[in-house]
């Protein structure tokens, strides 16, 4: 063989083995967001769960605000179509901005109630209510760390697609950069 024909060869297999690489690193890191997704999620879960614990416990107390109560009720059951929509696309815009916007109308419904039982000292001193308040309040903390996760990985993967020769690859195969999920209450 001619030193061209070797030059050639190694040539090649250099870019195969880059382009390989490449796009493996690009899967992973797709992956990645998949995987801060779902963590993001489950604590999505976790509220709405407390929410509906929280909107059965003060259903009897609250009866004279039902519009309240059904209005938060109306949020969660948004909020989970748009979570779930979400779930099953989590790398797109439109179904994150959905996600976004019910969680934006579950927490305002959510501060409503809220701001009710503050105006009921009964319910204030009902370990069951303090304990759920307290759980919400925890729970909207590890949403935001959830968040900032998963727009970390998402700001990665971004990274990585735009950065040369990687995005020619990326283009080709099919990875566009991604919108990162704006705060959630």
């Amino acid at each position: 063989m001619t030193p061209g024909l070797w030059a050639l060869i190694v040539a090649s297999a250099v870019l195969v083995f880059w382009t390989v690489g490449a796009y493996n690193r690009l899967v992973r890191l797709k992956n990645a967001i998949g995987a801060a997704f779902a963590q993001l999620d489950e604590q999505l879960r976790r509220r709405h769960e407390l929410v509906g614990r929280l909107s059965e416990t003060v259903q009897t107390a609250l009866q004279h605000e039902s519009a309240a109560l059904e209005a938060l009720q109306g949020a969660v059951l948004q909020a989970r179509e748009a979570a779930e929509r979400a779930r099953g696309a989590p790398l797109q815009a439109g179904p994150l901005g959905a996600l976004a916007g019910g969680e934006q109308t579950l927490a305002g419904s959510l501060q409503r109630v809220l701001a009710l039982v503050a105006h009921h000292p009964e319910m204030q001193q009902d370990g069951a209510v303090s304990e759920i308040a307290q759980a919400l309040d925890e729970t909207r903390h590890r949403i935001g760390f959830a968040r900032l996760a998963y727009n970390d990985q998402v700001d990665a993967f971004n990274a990585a697609t735009a950065q040369f020769p990687t995005v020619v690859l990326a283009r080709v195969f099919g990875f566009f950069p991604l919108e990162p999920l704006v705060a959630l209450p």
